[in-house]
């Protein structure tokens, strides 16, 4: 595991909730031509609040997402189901991969099952980055 040089928490809000329906990042400047090579992802068992204020998303509610992440201008996707960017599922890893530049604004949270979820609840992402 790489020690953490730089990180920025970016919050998606599930807002009205629907199988296949798809949230997109919103641009983060900060994080715009950055090399990441850790992403997690938290729920509500490492915030209680989002820094947004909003409530977070179930633990059980992360295996009913998934993440879709675009690659620079390759249009190569990466797609990892929300349970798996958790460090609690990982033994204490957080998901690390070769420096990327992710394309946040072609990048999305897929709700595949709403069994576990909560409309308007949150989900923050820790991108850690050169």
């Amino acid at each position: 595991m790489q020690p953490i040089d730089k990180s920025y928490l970016v919050e998606i809000n599930l807002g009205a909730l629907g199988v296949q329906k798809n949230i997109f990042f919103p641009f983060q400047p900060k994080l715009a031509g950055k090399m990441i090579y850790q992403i997690e992802m938290f729920n509500i068992g490492d915030l209680t609040l989002s820094p947004n204020g909003a409530a977070m998303i179930s633990v059980l509610g992360t295996s009913g997402v998934t993440v879709t992440f675009s690659v620079d201008d390759q249009q190569d996707l990466y797609l990892f189901p929300g349970s798996d960017l958790n460090p609690v599922h990982n033994y204490g890893d957080i998901r690390e991969f070769f420096p990327k530049r992710i394309n946040l604004p072609k990048s999305f949270v897929t709700i595949q099952d709403i069994t576990n979820l909560v409309a308007n609840t949150a989900i923050v992402f820790n991108f850690i980055y050169h």
